[in-house]
């Protein structure tokens, strides 16, 4: 038996003890506190690669002048979440549990790889995949102890929740409260992408992609704070480590100044520092990358410029889910919908415009325009001994477009019902390595309360 499985198990039982003795009207809590809730998730996904071909699915199996450059996936996914509440005494014992199934509603040999749907050996794409798992977690007074399947939002290593399906940690996980911080610690040994069946997947990179390279990341791991959102300014910190790869440091500091009756100026500055470390299994790795970003809110206006900019012979690469493809770990202000403008030694500027319709008589409906600008790509002198050698070129440059509508019921049967439609266009020389491509997501999300 694993030395986290004892440690949790052992941690455990005196709730386990302390359960046998309780009496029925003792579980109140255990029960009214539980939550259970039906997400449905629907999304079509589009992308259209200008420059290149499609290389996944079927394609990959064909000769390059031979592949298409079109990718869509229509998926249909339900989500099935339970949480209890914790039983009584000192040490409260609690599970959460989770079953997943998505479906295929289109797509084909040849368009499949947007990361929507599983595509089996021959390229094609699954008719379903889905998954089951839970967690046992324990609770002694502000102080949570979780082990199994979980979704995490550090920002060193964050779930991907852009799919139908997102991806799920395993491992051991540890938070407290306060009246002014929160705190949270986690050592993870497997991790799911969203489109794999099986909950112990790889831990990979998104950009480095080791698996490839034969490659196994044994272990992810992080420790972090962040202060509470009603501080006139809020800091996070986390330290995190991937196993004989690198260590990751993550800063963030930000603020929002009250001017008037409906208006604010915000600020908000963010940094990871990335160096290597044990076996330096990726390679010689010395990256620094931040971003500023201002922002001034006016009634339902909201204007944001943001700097971003990369010190580094390599990428900012940060940790992806099961095979690589899929990963949030990046805070930047211009990790935009499509590129993270996180290239070796990349400058680049984003203009954001934020307004909620409420002159159409829609309160929720919310629309946002994006243009970002990157220049100064030069990936030339990455370290020819590790993995991010050869994946940039010398000066280059990419932009992109991004239009976002959402919209949320907010009352009626369908409450909580979220559409969203989100159009983009990057476009990039060959020295940058996301391309030029169309893109188009059609999403919709309910979330319905069972308990």
């Amino acid at each position: 038996m694993p030395i986290v499985t004892r440690t949790v198990l052992a941690a455990c039982l005196p709730a386990l003890l302390a359960c046998g003795h309780a009496r029925a009207e003792d579980w109140t809590e255990f029960i009214t506190d539980s939550h259970l809730q039906l997400l449905f998730n629907n999304q079509f996904f589009q992308r259209d690669y200008r420059d290149g071909p499609n290389n996944a699915g079927r394609n990959r199996f064909k000769p390059k002048t031979e592949r298409n450059g079109y990718r869509q996936e229509w998926g249909q996914a339900l989500q099935l979440h339970y949480q209890s509440g914790f039983t009584p005494g000192t040490l409260g014992l609690g599970v959460d549990a989770f079953a997943m199934q998505a479906f295929k509603l289109d797509s084909g040999g040849g368009r499949t790889g947007t990361g929507t749907l599983a595509i089996d050996g021959q390229g094609h794409p699954r008719d379903r995949h889905g998954k089951a798992g839970g967690s046992l977690k324990l609770r002694a007074a502000n102080t949570r102890l979780r082990y199994g399947d979980f979704s995490t939002r550090a920002p060193v290593l964050a779930a991907d929740n852009s799919r139908i399906l997102p991806g799920v940690a395993h491992g051991l996980q540890f938070t407290a409260q306060w009246s002014a911080l929160d705190l949270e610690a986690a050592h993870l040994t497997a991790l799911s992408g969203p489109t794999e069946s099986k909950r112990r997947g790889r831990i990979s990179t998104v950009y480095a992609k080791p698996h490839r390279h034969g490659i196994d990341i044994g272990s992810a791991s992080y420790l972090g704070f962040d202060t509470r959102t009603d501080m006139p300014w809020n800091l996070s910190y986390y330290l995190g480590r991937l196993e004989d790869a690198w260590t990751q440091h993550y800063l963030r500091l930000g603020h929002e100044l009250e001017l008037g009756p409906g208006r604010a100026l915000g600020n908000e500055f963010s940094l990871y520092l990335t160096r290597d470390t044990g076996a330096a299994r990726l390679g010689p790795l010395d990256n620094r990358i931040w971003s500023h970003a201002l922002s001034y809110r006016h009634g339902v206006h909201r204007l944001t410029l943001a700097f971003q900019r990369s010190h580094a012979d390599t990428p900012f690469d940060y940790i992806g889910f099961g095979d690589g493809q899929t990963g949030q770990s990046i805070f930047l202000a211009n990790a935009a919908a499509y590129s993270d403008f996180n290239g070796p030694h990349e400058r680049s500027w984003q203009l954001r415009y934020d307004q909620k319709l409420a002159w159409l008589g829609l309160p929720e409906l919310n629309a946002s325009i994006r243009h970002q600008r990157g220049w100064g790509v030069d990936g030339s002198r990455a370290p020819t001994d590790g993995l991010y050698h050869g994946l940039y070129g010398r000066d280059g440059r990419h932009h992109e477009w991004d239009l976002d509508l959402r919209y949320t019921l907010p009352a009626g049967p369908l409450k909580n019902l979220q559409l969203r439609a989100t159009q983009i266009w990057h476009r990039g020389n060959r020295a940058q390595a996301d391309g030029s491509i169309d893109q188009v997501r059609l999403r919709l999300i309910y979330p319905l309360d069972i308990l």
